[in-house]
């Protein structure tokens, strides 16, 4: 017992010799900071991917071979330039047979158009014949019988032009049904003339002469080669800061020491799954952000963007690390005054990565430890 009163008793002394050192010898070496008014900036830094900002993607809409492919990846092509050449030999097929029915289907209406008009002469004739033998069957001119053949000639003149009224009818609804056939195959069959909806570059070129394609098969992807924009995948929990018009940040190794701005131009509704790559599922949400310049990006570069979401004047900031809490939650810095520490509470604000805003317990000027970690006494003597 007596010799943990002796050990009790020596550790005592020691912590008293190391406090009164602190309070009255040389003083412990510290790095200084003034407390004064900046710029706090917060920002969401996340990888991104140039990609062109109007794409157009072409794709086979019917089944086809590949006749010619007259251009490569990478060439500057204008609006309307042929890309692929396609051949569809069913279509061919039916477009001939559709052709030939439409023509014999017009020769029936015009046959029975002259057929018409011949019958109507008919008519007319006997009309005026049935007239005139009308009157001379009221003077008993006539006998009945010529009355009646005149009356059943106009019956069944009338009653034939009226068949062949119905039967053209049905022709021109043949030909109209014919006509639009046609047309619609004809669309399809400049289809298979594959050209540029635009002025561009081709970045995409999957198909080769011979090949047969399928419904939905991509053909070329064609973008302006200046319009560019970078879609990066921000973490669900970072998107709560991000906003549509904040400013961004753009570098990459391809820029140098150069760093491109832009904005933040449009923000997916949805999240998507994706695997980090330490294998990690994570949920994150597609940003698509508009540049200022391009620069030499190219589509495909990868980038680093950092979306600028707090950018604001502080009357009084000082370094993050100065700031420590105590076990009563309280913020407190430690001023160095006359080369001594006096552990004052503060109160803080909005802060970033390195600074942190001060709204009370600190003036502009004051001096304080840079390392608030630093286990030094109230009052303990130091050397700035």
């Amino acid at each position: 017992m007596k010799r943990i009163k002796k050990l009790y008793l020596g550790v005592g002394i020691a912590a008293v010799v190391v406090v009164a050192a602190l309070l009255t010898g040389g003083g412990t070496p510290v790095e200084t900071v003034q407390a004064q008014p900046g710029d706090i900036t917060r920002a969401v830094v996340e990888t991104g991917y140039v990609q062109p900002s109007t794409n157009h993607d072409l794709y086979a809409t019917q089944s086809a071979r590949v006749v010619q492919v007259p251009v490569e990846t990478g060439q500057t092509v204008a609006p309307g330039q042929i890309l692929a050449v396609l051949e569809n030999l069913d279509l061919a097929v039916q477009i001939n047979d559709t052709r030939w029915q439409l023509s014999q289907a017009e020769a029936g209406a015009s046959t029975t158009r002259a057929a018409m008009q011949k019958i109507d002469l008919e008519l007319r004739n006997a009309q005026e014949n049935y007239n005139r033998i009308q009157e001379l069957f009221r003077t008993e001119a006539v006998s009945r019988v010529e009355y009646e053949k005149a009356q059943l000639q106009v019956e069944t003149l009338r009653q034939s032009l009226e068949e062949q009224s119905s039967l053209l009818r049905s022709s021109q609804a043949q030909v109209e049904g014919l006509g639009q056939t046609l047309q619609q195959l004809s669309a399809k069959e400049k289809q298979l003339l594959v050209t540029s909806p635009s002025a561009g570059a081709v970045l995409s070129l999957p198909v080769k002469e011979g090949q047969v394609l399928s419904p939905g098969s991509l053909l070329a992807s064609v973008a302006a080669p200046d319009s560019l924009e970078i879609k990066a995948d921000i973490l669900s929990d970072d998107l709560a800061e991000v906003s549509e018009g904040q400013k961004v940040y753009i570098t990459a190794p391809v820029l140098g020491s150069k760093s491109l701005t832009g904005k933040v131009k449009q923000i997916y509704p949805r999240a998507e799954e994706k695997m980090s790559a330490l294998g990690v599922s994570q949920r994150r949400v597609p940003v698509i952000i508009s540049l200022d310049e391009t620069a030499n990006l190219k589509p495909g570069y990868e980038v680093k963007v950092s979306v600028e979401t707090l950018s604001r004047h502080s009357d009084l900031l000082v370094p993050l690390e100065s700031v420590i809490t105590r076990a009563d939650g309280q913020k407190e810095v430690m001023v160095v005054e006359n080369n001594r520490i006096s552990r004052r509470t503060v109160t803080t604000g909005t802060g970033d990565r390195e600074k942190i805003e001060i709204t009370g317990g600190l003036s502009a000027g004051n001096v304080i430890v840079r390392d608030g970690s630093l286990a030094l006494p109230d009052k303990a003597k130091v050397k700035p």
